[in-house]
């Protein structure tokens, strides 16, 4: 059995000894080769924002309603999912509904954000209602778990840390596959273009990949370099502490940046060690700037549909297998089974006369 995230062991031996659930998760959202391709539609405030936008831009009044924001992800989810490993979708407007529309072709995992969405700065917690025993009970493939980070704020960083343990240990109890995925923000009286900031967030997500690593069992990490001012030089340099830093397979996260810019940030970081990709925005944010329906479901069946394949493509290309960032082999998985692995590793008492068993099986 799995030893608990909190122990440090190899990295190697971790996965070696990886607990049943943990690997049929991680086999879930994988595709055959061990690469992540992951659909990120997570988000609840970000959707409502995009379809409220349309509606001023069409002269529409009222709220964001619920069907409006559970149509618009169903639909992303039905054309694109298709050429996805896994989905990450949210519990209020997206799992569930998933499910039951069956939306989610058979064969693609479903990964289901477990935290609240919160302002960054704010402690992290579970979504109301919500919890990581419901995401396995309903059959989820894996738990994702976003934690806004400053590592330079020691109040912050324990307030954190201290949600993300307490994640994790559900996560081992479940027996489910947990990704934790950092994210850098502002501080107060900043925006993502004050030299400051940008300056220290390279660090910021290398410190932060290194204090959540040992909790996870995936890692979804931001692009640790501005690739439109830094020198080559430099980013391959920030990608390369990055992958050491990251005792887990990681995968790069779209953060909104837009889609010809991610790309080569995907390139980039799948040379650098990389482990696939888990974006959202970069490929459908514009499918909310089109007008009617029909022209929304074009946008996902032209330019949507040839993102997904171009980003696969480099993931299928470049992307560091799982089990080959640890030179682990199926031979070694399955040598590394115990024979009594389902008495939690005891080998179980026996009687010195056995009672005679005369059953067919």
């Amino acid at each position: 059995m799995a030893k608990s995230a909190a122990k440090q062991v190899s990295p190697k031996d971790y996965f070696l000894h990886l607990t049943p659930g943990k690997l049929a998760g991680l086999r879930g959202v994988t595709d055959a080769g061990g690469r992540f391709k992951v659909l990120a539609l997570d988000q609840s405030n970000s959707f409502r924002k995009f379809i409220k936008a349309a509606m001023e831009r069409q002269g529409k009044k009222g709220d964001v309603s619920y069907d409006q924001v559970v149509h618009a992800k169903l639909e992303i989810t039905e054309v694109l999912a298709p050429l996805a490993s896994a989905v990450l979708l949210d519990v209020n407007y997206g799992a569930r509904q998933a499910v039951n529309s069956f939306s989610i072709p058979r064969g693609v995992g479903l990964i289901i954000r477990v935290e609240a969405s919160r302002d960054a700065g704010l402690p992290g917690e579970f979504e109301p209602g919500w919890s990581v025993a419901k995401i396995k009970k309903m059959g989820g493939t894996a738990v994702k778990l976003l934690v806004y980070m400053d590592v330079g704020d020691p109040k912050a960083t324990r307030a954190q840390m201290a949600f993300v343990k307490r994640v994790a240990e559900d996560c081992q109890k479940e027996d489910i596959l947990l990704m934790i995925e950092e994210l850098s923000y502002p501080r107060k009286g900043e925006d993502k273009r004050t030299p400051a900031y940008v300056a220290r967030r390279p660090d910021n997500i290398m410190k932060s990949a290194e204090l959540i690593g040992p909790y996870a069992d995936i890692l979804k990490l931001e692009f640790p370099a501005d690739i439109r001012n830094d020198s080559n030089d430099k980013v391959e340099k920030n990608l390369a502490a990055l992958d050491k830093a990251a005792i887990r397979p990681w995968v790069l996260l779209s953060a909104g940046e837009k889609f010809d810019l991610f790309a080569k940030q995907v390139e980039l970081a799948m040379k650098a060690g990389c482990s696939g990709t888990m974006a959202g925005r970069a490929i459908f944010q514009e499918y909310f700037d089109v007008n009617t329906p029909q022209e929304q479901k074009r946008f996902l069946e032209t330019t949507g549909i040839e993102r997904m394949n171009r980003l696969n493509g480099i993931v299928a290309q470049y992307a560091l297998p799982w089990f080959k960032r640890y030179e682990l082999s199926s031979r070694e998985l399955f040598t590394a089974v115990d024979p009594h692995w389902y008495f939690n590793g005891k080998i179980p008492k026996v009687n010195a006369r056995p009672k005679v068993v005369k059953g067919e099986y």
